[in-house]
């Protein structure tokens, strides 16, 4: 038996609308300085003063948001006293907007700790949850996972913290939050979908209903990728990225990732990398490591069923040579939408990743997403994946 754990997904244009068949009328927003001075957060405000709601905002979430930065926001919340709580951004805000939700839910709790599988949360108590992204990436909006940055003792830890009761209520996917992104962003944040979409399609949570989500996902992303990245005003391209992103976070959310975003997160820990771009230039040395798995084919026979689904492979080609298909078609998009290929191409020097590496790899056997990886993957397997990434080697063991 299995469960699939999902929000109610408002989707499309003009899916803002929505929030007036929401109830509540006391708005308590969690975002971030860009999303303020942009004008995004405006256009939230103006329907919620339409609709003749009361609001205040945090907005000083960062990228990578450091835990007592969710606590400062958390504390505004509880004053203020809100029966709706609404994140909008991209993952970093989402990710506070859930923290303040179980902290303003759960006033006795005096950590992010207290946000793991087995704690029994009852979310939506005093509040509900609406989740905004304005990134097409992260799926956020959608999942029970919540990232946030610990610095103690000079070390930087990214918590990835877990429990199906901080999934949102609502989560809004409005394209209009995307239109006109830069390219770089575009490029990261779609690479963080499509990571999504594919590590959970080999990991061993995965299931039909994930299965299912992450193909689809896959072909927008595929598609529609190149467009947005040329072309920031093509709200097709944008909707389609939009869902895939919301379709890639309910596909992961109910399969998890893989060693891929294991060493993303520890790059990003180490290197301060953009996540986006850190789990692209991971994804196809995931890809392959996995391929060659000499244990089983699994890896194989899923990602050839993908590369076929999607028309990257043809249904009679084989299935180890649909596999290598699909990752060559994730290295062609790097390159067509400038995304790096190699940590020499970040400007990370080989003495800097000699003198961290011991530390990158203690960072992903802790990970979570590592115990998931359909292949097993230890300290020396760690320590030659990141020697091949920084020259951008093909991985061939």
């Amino acid at each position: 038996m299995w469960y699939f754990y999902s929000p109610i997904v408002v989707f499309g244009e003009d899916a803002l609308d929505h929030l007036e068949t929401i109830e509540g009328k006391r708005c308590f927003i969690v975002t971030d300085p860009g999303i303020k001075s942009l004008g995004l957060l405006e256009i939230l405000t103006r329907k919620l003063e339409r609709l003749g709601r009361s609001w205040e905002v945090f907005s000083d979430v960062e990228p990578d948001p450091r835990e007592e930065t969710v606590y400062r926001a958390a504390e505004q919340c509880k004053k203020y006293n809100p029966d709706l709580i609404i994140g909008i951004g991209g993952g970093s805000s989402l990710d506070a907007a859930k923290g303040v939700w179980v902290l303003y839910e759960h006033p006795e709790f005096k950590s992010v700790d207290e946000i793991h599988p087995f704690q029994n949360l009852n979310t939506g108590k005093k509040a509900r949850l609406i989740a905004i992204p304005t990134t097409s990436g992260t799926g956020a909006e959608t999942t029970w996972a919540v990232v946030i940055t610990r610095t103690k003792e000079g070390k930087t830890l990214k918590l990835e913290q877990g429990n199906k009761g901080v999934i949102p209520t609502y989560a809004v996917v409005d394209p209009v939050f995307t239109k006109g992104m830069p390219p770089g962003l575009t490029a990261g944040t779609g690479f963080d979908a499509l990571a999504h979409s594919m590590e959970c399609l080999i990991s061993t949570w995965q299931n039909m209903f994930s299965d299912a989500l992450a193909i689809g996902a896959i072909r927008l992303i595929l598609e529609y990728l190149p467009l947005a990245v040329k072309d920031g005003d093509n709200m097709k391209a944008r909707e389609a990225l939009h869902n895939a992103a919301s379709m890639g976070g309910l596909a992961f959310g109910n399969a998890q990732v893989t060693l891929g975003h294991a060493m993303a997160h520890a790059l990003g820990a180490v290197f301060h990398i953009p996540h986006g771009t850190a789990v692209g230039l991971c994804l196809p040395y995931a890809m392959e490591y996995c391929i060659h798995d000499p244990e089983s084919d699994s890896s194989i026979e899923k990602l050839a069923l993908t590369a076929k689904s999607v028309g990257v492979a043809q249904w009679s080609d084989d299935n180890s040579g649909a596999a290598e298909k699909l990752v060559e078609k994730v290295k062609w998009l790097q390159k067509e939408t400038g995304l790096p290929v190699s940590l020499q191409a970040l400007d990370v020097s080989r003495e800097d990743l000699d003198e961290n590496l011991d530390t990158l790899i203690t960072l992903c056997m802790e990970s979570a997403s590592t115990v998931m990886t359909p292949r097993n993957i230890g300290v020396s397997e760690f320590r030659k994946l990141f020697d091949y990434m920084y020259s951008g080697r093909k991985v061939d063991f």
